[in-house]
């Protein structure tokens, strides 16, 4: 699913928007990000590899941490939902290798350092890039918990918002920030972790 393309979507008034000019913006923006980070991400350089108007750029993305926002937050997949018919340990696994994978990618990984770096301390402007997203994603996990619960995989005390936070934080910190190189079997060894810490207890 296209999240990006459905922002777009609801973000327009009046005349519809060129997805074809937005793809173009953002395709540039991504060049920018993965090759010189958030620093190099610059409207008259999406202009002048586009050949699109700043103008146009700014009708649609006012700062530069909005464009950033979008590509750090917006064109990827909702959280996999597999619990109910594979299990808890493929459903965790699927979960933390889409994040770590996601935020790995050069591009994303940029765009989303710098709208961190670049909204710290402005709760306004962090609610209006962030708060559908986050919204939609602790849902997401909120359900998959329940799903979890309903089928007597998951304690049911598992608290699905701490959940999220560990594994988000855990996950986004590594790929973003950490200088240590992960180990092939990361996502595994978080997995377990997960796993151990959320799983139905069975009496002994």
């Amino acid at each position: 699913m296209d999240m990006t393309s459905e922002k777009v979507a609801t973000r327009s008034r009046g005349r519809p928007r060129d997805a074809e000019i937005d793809r173009r913006i953002i395709d540039a923006a991504r060049t920018l990000l993965a090759e010189g980070g958030y620093h190099a991400l610059a409207f008259d350089s999406i202009s002048q590899m586009t050949e699109i108007p700043r103008s146009m750029i700014y009708r649609r993305w006012p700062t530069k941490a909005h464009l950033a926002n979008e590509i750090a937050t917006g064109g990827g997949d909702p959280f996999p939902d597999v619990i109910d018919r594979e299990g808890l340990e493929a459903q965790i696994a699927l979960l933390a290798g889409q994040i770590f994978e996601r935020y790995r990618r050069p591009d994303i990984g940029a765009a989303a350092v710098g709208v961190i770096a670049s909204t710290q301390g402005d709760r306004t402007l962090q609610a209006e890039l962030q708060h559908d997203s986050e919204r939609d994603a602790r849902a997401r996990m909120a359900s998959i918990v329940d799903k979890g619960k309903a089928a007597d995989l998951v304690a049911g005390d598992c608290d699905p918002d701490a959940l999220f936070d560990m594994m988000v934080g855990t996950l986004l910190y590594r790929a973003l920030f950490s200088l240590e190189t992960p180990p092939p079997d990361y996502v595994d060894r978080i997995t377990r972790l997960v796993v151990d810490g959320v799983a139905t207890r069975k009496e002994q």
